[in-house]
């Protein structure tokens, strides 16, 4: 009395053949429907990435204007702040640090409300203006 079986008794058995056989691949509709959901969660992630990754970088030029807003401090209690004119060269001999978006900060002496300075970051667009990532970074406002 032999227990196992062999392959090739399992495809003779004829139920088991019958039920191999009337098994059939996927539609196209199903197939569609399949590619419209994975191609919409495709989407939702990438907005969902684009939106974080956009906001560390504003976050990222945040943390680097107040780094260089320290930078320009120490310079001022020890000589004195540097003028619009001059701009921040002798701060920074090795040249002006840059934003997330690879655009030098923008020094404006005085500052609003009595401030000494001000330092701007153009956003990721480079132009005055814009909302969202492109918006104006100012270092005044982190004050508030």
């Amino acid at each position: 009395m032999h227990l196992t079986r062999d392959w090739r008794d399992l495809t003779r058995d004829p139920r088991l053949h019958d039920l191999l056989r009337s098994r059939k691949g996927m539609s196209l509709v199903e197939v569609m429907v399949v590619i419209v959901i994975i191609l919409t969660l495709t989407g939702v992630l990438t907005y969902g990435v684009m939106t974080v990754f956009g906001q560390s970088q504003a976050d990222t030029t945040r943390l680097m204007m107040g780094k260089v807003a320290q930078q320009i401090e120490i310079y001022g209690m020890r000589k004195g702040y540097p003028g619009n004119s001059d701009g921040l060269d002798k701060v920074f001999p090795d040249g002006m640090p840059k934003d997330s978006w690879d655009n030098e900060f923008i020094y404006v002496t005085p500052g609003p409300n009595g401030k000494k300075f001000d330092l701007i970051s153009l956003g990721s667009d480079g132009t005055e203006g814009g909302t969202g990532t492109a918006e104006d970074l100012k270092y005044s406002d982190s004050l508030k």
